[in-house]
């Protein structure tokens, strides 16, 4: 008598991310979100003046997530961030020797030739990781697997006279 064993559930293969492709295209894309998003708030408002720097502030809370929690090993920060629902092509990572930034971005349309795509539903998430120390971007690899992007950089090397390196400045 043979035994059968249910198939095992295949977990998603991990599936790299480009970092640094679109540098540019990726910060003004969050800087146009977050305008858009602060000018609906003045409108919603009522278009009183004066008070552009909450509402750019709020926008920016609203539009720009924290990544909580970053991860240190030795000379290596890790951050995990969950996107599920994306695929490694839609998300694009900016990494800056202070912060990241990751944009993940999808565009469904409601599938009928008559809309052409102007009932489209954009589905977006932009989030930004502080790093506690200076990294060096060159060093940095990103991928997807189960919904979850890894991000991974290399700390920076310190340099003679910063902090870092033990040199404190003694002209205080």
């Amino acid at each position: 008598m043979s035994s059968q064993t249910a198939p095992a559930k295949s977990k998603e293969a991990p599936a790299a991310v480009s970092i640094n492709s679109s540098k540019n295209q990726l910060q003004e894309r969050a800087q146009a979100r977050i305008a858009s998003r602060a000018y609906e708030l003045y409108e919603q408002d009522g278009c009183h003046h004066g008070e552009s720097m909450s509402h750019w502030l709020r926008a920016e809370s609203e539009i720009l997530k924290r990544v909580p929690e970053i991860h240190e090993s030795s000379s290596w920060f890790t951050i995990n961030v969950p996107l599920k629902g994306f695929a490694a092509s839609e998300i694009q990572v900016n990494i800056e020797p202070q912060y990241a930034i990751i944009a993940a971005e999808k565009q469904q349309s409601s599938g009928t030739e008559q809309d052409s795509g102007v009932n489209s539903l954009e589905q977006s998430t932009f989030a930004v990781a502080k790093w506690p120390y200076e990294v060096d971007p060159s060093t940095a690899s990103a991928y997807l697997k189960d919904g979850t992007l890894t991000l991974a950089v290399k700390r920076a090397l310190p340099t003679a006279g910063s902090p870092a390196s033990g040199n404190l400045e003694r002209n205080r």
